[in-house]
């Protein structure tokens, strides 16, 4: 294990320094709580061995300070301290610390308590790779499902990944919602419309105001379908329940449920206030310079004032990107996952393949290849260089 050793004691640390060499460690050794603590932040470290009593910074402030950080693993504290009463032993394990050594530290106790230290970060190592595992079937899965919308229809599975992707980077950028939240509200943003999955195409091409009185009851239905497409899976759950709700309104005049204002969950706000500017500037052609207009005459209508004001930021911070993204050329060969394409491809007909800005995955890219052997398409497309755009949690 990576110990790091505290003690202002250059003899205390050279005895123990010895041993836990010893003993097959690695050791980084600090004369005080704050050089402890800065080496902390900038290395790994698994356990640390610390006195109490020490200059600048004592034993207890340091493991308090590693309580309240964000480390990526658990680190297991032992304090070592001649001070032997009840209430010092208390107040050191009330500030996080896991284990309490009375000096003089008795060797073989140590090794011990040490083992002791290692099981137990052998055991949170293990629940974070199982947790890994999880976690990678949960967005292949997700990935699964995407591919599924985008063989029914590419224009919808394009509208889908881009609502994902900025439903993320709006959460992210919101006070009120918890990391934890992130990946839910990405999945839910890339699943929103699946309910619209068997739809007539000639549907899905129209807005709500041209529909027939048939077509827009059979269209109001695709969020409870999308419900309960998801909900099968029970992991899915949550992601379910904010795709039931991404067609309500701040004004309820919105469906299934005719929720209106808090009542909406903030995610499903959030899903709802992404797809509708994707579908005004990719199925509507809404020019930019409109935009802002556009999008106000639905606060406190069809999305909320402070939803608005994310929105029209992150559509001027689209437009500063546009302006200094460079692109190139890629031989459809040579693509990558994760590649975004700076320009919509085409047949040589004219009929829209993928549009651009979407990122391009295992499926889109053999998709590509089988036109290119068809003839149907150039065997070059624009991606671009480096990318402004949120990737997906890094994960979907």
């Amino acid at each position: 294990m990576n110990i790091l050793l505290v003690d202002d004691d250059p003899v205390t640390r050279k005895v123990m320094g010895i041993n836990l060499k010893k003993w097959g460690h690695t050791v980084i050794e600090a004369d005080n709580g704050q050089t402890a603590w800065d080496h902390i932040q900038a290395n790994p470290v698994q356990m640390v061995i610390t006195d109490w009593m020490m200059p600048i910074m004592d034993g207890i402030a340091l493991c308090q300070n590693i309580r309240n950080g964000r480390f990526a693993h658990y680190i297991y504290l032992i304090v070592v301290s001649a001070l032997d009463s009840k209430p010092d032993v208390v107040h050191g394990l009330q500030a996080g610390i896991d284990d309490y050594l009375i000096k003089p530290v008795d060797m073989d106790m140590l090794k011990a308590r040490i083992a002791i230290g290692n099981r137990i970060i052998g055991l949170e190592q293990n629940l974070v790779g199982q947790f890994d595992t999880i976690q990678k079937n949960y967005f292949q899965t997700i990935r699964m499902i995407a591919q599924l919308i985008e063989v029914f229809d590419e224009e919808l599975g394009g509208h889908c990944r881009r609502v994902g992707r900025m439903a993320l980077k709006m959460a992210k950028r919101h006070n009120n919602i918890d990391k934890s939240d992130w990946p839910i509200v990405e999945a839910a943003g890339l699943l929103h419309d699946i309910g619209l999955i068997g739809l007539p195409k000639k549907i899905l091409v129209k807005h709500e105001t041209e529909m027939t009185g048939d077509e827009k009851h059979l269209y109001r239905t695709h969020p409870v379908q999308g419900e309960i497409i998801l909900k099968k899976m029970e992991f899915l759950l949550p992601v379910s329940r904010l795709v039931r709700h991404h067609h309500e309104q701040i004004n309820g005049k919105g469906y299934p449920d005719g929720l209106q204002g808090d009542d909406i969950p903030l995610l499903a706000r959030i899903i709802s206030a992404c797809s509708i500017y994707d579908s005004l500037v990719h199925k509507w052609k809404i020019p930019s310079e409109d935009m802002p207009e556009r999008l106000r005459l639905m606060a406190g209508y069809r999305i909320e004032h402070a939803l608005i004001e994310h929105l029209l930021a992150m559509h001027k911070e689209s437009i500063e990107s546009e302006k200094n993204t460079s692109f190139q050329q890629v031989k459809v060969e040579n693509l990558r996952e994760g590649m975004i394409l700076a320009k919509s491809i085409r047949r040589n007909n004219g009929a829209l393949i993928i549009p651009r800005k979407t990122e391009l995955n295992g499926f889109t890219i053999e998709k590509l290849r089988r036109f290119i052997q068809i003839a149907s398409i150039q065997d070059q497309v624009f991606i671009y260089k480096s990318a402004n755009e949120d990737n997906m949690t890094q994960s979907l």
